[in-house]
């Protein structure tokens, strides 16, 4: 299918690069092929005034032109279909795409969408929430598939990012467009948490094991067992999310620009970054010198905003990669922590209904090594700290 649209539009463009080239102002075939490309990356989005082709993970654009306009459906697994009207026609849907949505819209009339902001942190936002959403869509296979577990870890950074973006910015953002998206993207980090918390957890327990004595290996296997078992149970859960309307609906809606809030028309991106990066100071200033397990938990939460705040709102320069460069270190040392915290308590809850007492002695020797390996971690966080606050004061 993805062959047969990229064919059309490249049709739909030659026929308008011709028909630039035959008015008052053509101009050479390479600015009339550019010219024609650029009029087709104007869409004006349609739907329903109750939004039931978005409800259903549907898009429907309008893409005017001098020689005419191009209606393009989108519709729930990605598959696209397109129709051309030449000349002034072209303000209702083309047969065949009314004869595709006529059982979802009904009667009711089709609405065009605000037309989107030519701000430049809008744009910006628009454009990250774009890459995630294509991200998202690039590693879903994967997930189902479940062999390669870094197809899940890139699907929860795409989701991640696009929430974080949501949060920074969620000021600017029309309330009724946004917490259903962030409500939606939360409940997908619901489900695929549990997943990757499983995945990280067996791939370090392999290791250990083979670390453990002959005896207490096959007693170790058998909460490996246990485990792997839990992550079938929450990979079939996730699946059901991933066949749902609701995670089609978010696919849906962060292909879309962003709607403002009534009267915003402007997002101001570098304010915005540089008020994360402060959250994160005074986070790590409240901290103390030995934060306990929760306090570190909750300042991986700020410094992940802080970073895809960052990424988001700052120009790229040495200042930004920088403290990019720091805030990733620390992240890594915070996620590493937050791994082990997981690893502590899955292997403790693994074992108690289990009546073999020594797998539930080899769970207890490997949570004492995740107990040794938080402590290695929480050694060198002030260090990390000292650096990200560093770089970070080059953002101000």
């Amino acid at each position: 299918m993805s062959g047969e649209v990229i064919g059309m539009s490249n049709e739909l463009v030659a026929l308008q690069t011709d028909e630039i080239s035959l008015g008052p102002e053509a101009s050479p075939v390479e600015d009339n092929v550019l010219r024609a490309d650029l009029e087709f990356a104007v869409a004006h989005d349609y739907d329903t005034a109750d939004r039931d082709l978005e409800q259903l993970g549907m898009a429907l654009s309008r893409l005017p032109s001098e020689a005419g306009v191009e209606w393009r459906l989108t519709l729930p697994r990605g598959e696209r279909v397109e129709a051309w009207e030449p000349g002034n026609n072209g303000l209702d849907p083309p047969v065949e795409i009314v004869r595709l949505i006529g059982g979802v819209v009904g009667a009711k009339e089709l609405v065009p969408g605000p037309p989107p902001s030519a701000d430049p942190g809008a744009t910006r936002l628009r454009e990250v929430l774009e890459a995630q959403r294509d991200a998202l869509v690039t590693h879903d296979p994967g997930v189902r598939l479940g062999t390669d577990p870094e197809n899940l870890h890139q699907h929860r950074v795409a989701a991640r990012r696009a929430r974080a973006a949501l949060h920074v910015t969620r000021r600017y953002l029309d309330p009724a467009w946004r917490q259903p998206l962030t409500d939606a993207l939360g409940g997908l980090a619901e489900v695929t948490g549990p997943v990757r918390d499983l995945d990280v957890l067996l791939e370090n327990l392999r290791g250990e094991l083979d670390e453990l004595d002959p005896p207490d290996r096959d007693a170790g296997a058998v909460v490996q067992q246990r485990l792997e078992s839990e992550r079938d149970t929450a990979r079939g859960r996730l699946a059901e999310i991933l066949d749902s309307d609701e995670y089609r609906i978010v696919l849906t809606r962060l292909r879309r620009p962003p709607r403002l809030a009534e009267g915003v028309e402007t997002v101001p991106l570098e304010r915005l970054g540089r008020k994360e990066f402060r959250k994160v100071v005074k986070a790590v200033d409240g901290a103390g010198k030995h934060p306990d397990s929760q306090t570190i938990h909750k300042l991986r939460l700020v410094l992940k905003r802080a970073r895809y705040g960052t990424e988001l709102a700052v120009p790229k320069g040495r200042a930004r990669e920088r403290f990019l460069g720091a805030a990733r270190v620390l992240q890594d040392l915070l996620g590493e922590h937050h791994d082990s915290v997981v690893a502590e308590e899955r292997l403790r809850a693994v074992t108690v209904d289990d009546v073999h007492t020594a797998a539930a002695f080899a769970a207890g020797r490997l949570a004492e090594r995740q107990h040794a390996r938080r402590a290695r971690i929480q050694e060198r966080l002030p260090t990390a700290w000292k650096r990200l606050r560093k770089t970070g004061a080059g953002l101000r």
